[in-house]
């Protein structure tokens, strides 16, 4: 009998995500948070490329779907929700909390609070942005289940603030956690790696490290940089194919692009440490990029780097509060002309990192411990 499969001992919280796992950074934070604090717990995950993916405490539900997006999308969603709601009606003695990740876990949850189940809705991406069709009869719909979601959960958690004006709903009790890597307080000054990502033949090292898809900007980053030969960009990461191929391609062209491919995270931490600039751009074609609270910004503070990211986005507002970076419009001009500023001008951000980035890690603390309190409350 697996642990907390016991009505004398009900695991605390059971947490549902519509992923893999392995490649979720957020739900493997609070995967270790709940081992450091002895919460019991398991992890409903959706294999959704038929992996037959194991991993300890986590069980996963079997429905090859791909990350197929329309008709095909919403149909597999439909039977992701049914698999919930019958695997949480069915183990309902075994665990006291379901914590639910985005819209696509949260109804068959909220429906076992006829139960007497607490439900906290952790809401990764504002989800009726993400999945827009353009067609009323189906985006209202979700729009409205999904506020009247934020309603009926026990608890909230946002990782901004300034989600909230997008959500358009205040949630009754709402906890903000920022989006802070797990570990990065401890890793803000890793141990020098033996590459060398910086030399002296460049003025200026950029990096980018993350996920290689659309609406980053990152095209326009590999192309204007192959014109300064005195720039060096370190980029690594993997995802869309073409988007590889063609930074593969420029990186074999130009001296001064270098591309890593997918690298552990602390060799991350090692190239974005060596590095002058952090970049991190964020499309506004991509609804939900308006809203983003994003890794690489606390990383930038941590490392105590200025970032580069759009103008008009809640990240780009909060760089441009604290002073921590350069915010610029979308586009290889906007990109051009602050490399051009750098080069005849210098870098001249002059801002306590080290405060701000404490000042994140206060608020981040406070909103754990009362997550802790929610879920040994009786």
């Amino acid at each position: 009998m697996a642990i907390g499969e016991d009505e004398m001992n009900p695991l605390d919280v059971i947490i549902l995500r519509s992923q893999d796992i392995f490649s979720d950074s957020r739900v493997l934070r609070y995967e270790a948070w709940y081992k450091k604090n002895q919460i019991t717990y398991r992890i409903i995950g959706w294999d959704r490329q038929g992996k037959s993916l194991k991993r300890e405490n986590t069980e996963y539900y079997d429905g090859i779907a791909g990350f197929q997006q329309g008709p095909k999308g919403i149909l597999g969603r439909i039977k992701w929700n049914w698999f919930l709601l019958c695997y949480l009606f069915s183990h309902r003695h075994d665990y006291k909390i379901i914590h639910a990740c985005d819209f696509d876990t949260v109804m068959p949850s909220l429906f076992m609070k006829v139960f007497g189940k607490k439900v906290v809705f952790d809401i990764f991406d504002w989800f009726s942005d993400e999945v827009k069709t353009g067609k009323w009869y189906i985006d209202k719909p979700i729009n409205f289940m999904e506020k009247l979601s934020v309603k009926l959960a026990d608890l909230v958690i946002i990782c901004e603030k300034g989600r909230l004006p997008q959500m358009e709903v205040i949630p009754d009790q709402y906890i903000i956690v920022p989006n802070i890597p797990e570990g990065i307080d401890d890793l803000a000054f890793p141990s020098e790696s033996s590459s060398d990502y910086h030399d002296d033949d460049f003025s200026i090292a950029i990096a980018y490290v993350g996920g290689l898809v659309e609406h980053r900007g990152l095209k326009e980053l590999v192309t204007v940089v192959s014109r300064y030969p005195h720039i060096r960009l370190n980029i690594a990461g993997f995802g869309d194919d073409a988007l590889v191929q063609y930074i593969t391609r420029m990186s074999e062209k130009f001296t001064n692009i270098f591309y890593y491919g997918k690298i552990p995270y602390g060799e991350a931490l090692s190239i974005m440490k060596q590095s002058d600039l952090l970049y991190a751009m964020y499309y506004k074609t991509n609804p939900n990029h308006l809203y983003a609270a994003p890794n690489k910004f606390y990383e930038a503070l941590a490392l105590e780097k200025p970032i580069i990211t759009t103008a008009g986005t809640l990240v780009g507002d909060k760089v441009k509060s604290i002073k921590s970076g350069y915010v610029i419009n979308e586009g290889e001009r906007a990109f051009e002309e602050l490399l051009d500023k750098l080069i005849n001008d210098g870098m001249h951000i002059k801002m306590d990192f080290a405060k701000a980035f404490q000042n994140e890690i206060s608020i981040k603390d406070g909103a754990v411990l009362k997550y802790k309190d929610f879920i040994f409350q009786r």
